[in-house]
């Protein structure tokens, strides 16, 4: 199933696609750039051919041949571009990413870029929703409690507003939260609901 967001942030030849069947978008003009994904803080910047980085979970280019690839089932894909320049990103946070600080090392990186971060917009893709994402004392422990709820002793665990938070510190309000459930919708992959070993991908990429 292909699922299209392209419309939902509204930035001229910029695209936003997702598959949920392991295949890939008809870009063959473009080389598709991946993470191998390890809910790690690590952020790279394109360069070379390299056409995987390892142990990665953020990916920016300023180069409009490529396609950025970015895994989930249940984790956050967001997506970060700049709404003036031709300046775009992918990140994979899950519990572990945020706690362990990929948005911020992503934001502090594209500062030290000396991108503009009053131009920066956010797009969150489909992710497991705080209503089925219980976690344990331990993992809540890295986090405020205002992103979680408790109902009969059980914690829930909100990511989406982990993440808003942490832009938001660094004065990025322009956020696209799509407010899909991969947990629910059963067309997503869920590792929370099956424990499955495969993975929604999404790109983001500019048309020629």
């Amino acid at each position: 199933m292909w699922i299209d967001y392209s419309k939902e942030i509204d930035i001229r030849n910029l695209n936003i696609i997702f598959n949920t069947d392991n295949q890939h978008p008809s870009i063959d003009s473009k080389s598709i750039i991946k993470m191998n994904q390890t809910h790690s803080n690590t952020v790279n910047f394109i360069s070379g051919n390299r056409q995987i980085y390892e142990s990665t979970d953020a990916l920016f280019t300023s180069n409009n041949n490529i396609a950025l690839e970015v895994k989930v089932a249940d984790c956050m894909p967001i997506f970060i571009f700049d709404k003036k320049l031709s300046f775009f990103g992918a990140i994979h946070a899950g519990w572990r990413g945020l706690a362990n600080g990929i948005i911020e090392n992503s934001i502090n990186s594209l500062k030290e870029k000396d991108l503009e971060i009053n131009n920066v917009k956010v797009f969150i893709g489909p992710s497991i929703s705080q209503r089925n994402f219980e976690i344990q004392s331990d993992v809540m422990s890295y986090f405020d409690s205002k992103f979680s709820i408790v109902e009969d002793g059980k914690i829930f665990l909100s990511l989406q507003e982990v993440a808003i938070d942490k832009f938001a510190s660094y004065g990025i309000s322009d956020i696209v939260n799509i407010n899909e459930c991969t947990y629910e919708n059963l067309n997503y992959h869920s590792y929370r609901r099956d424990k499955t070993d495969k993975r929604m991908k999404g790109w983001i990429y500019y048309n020629e």
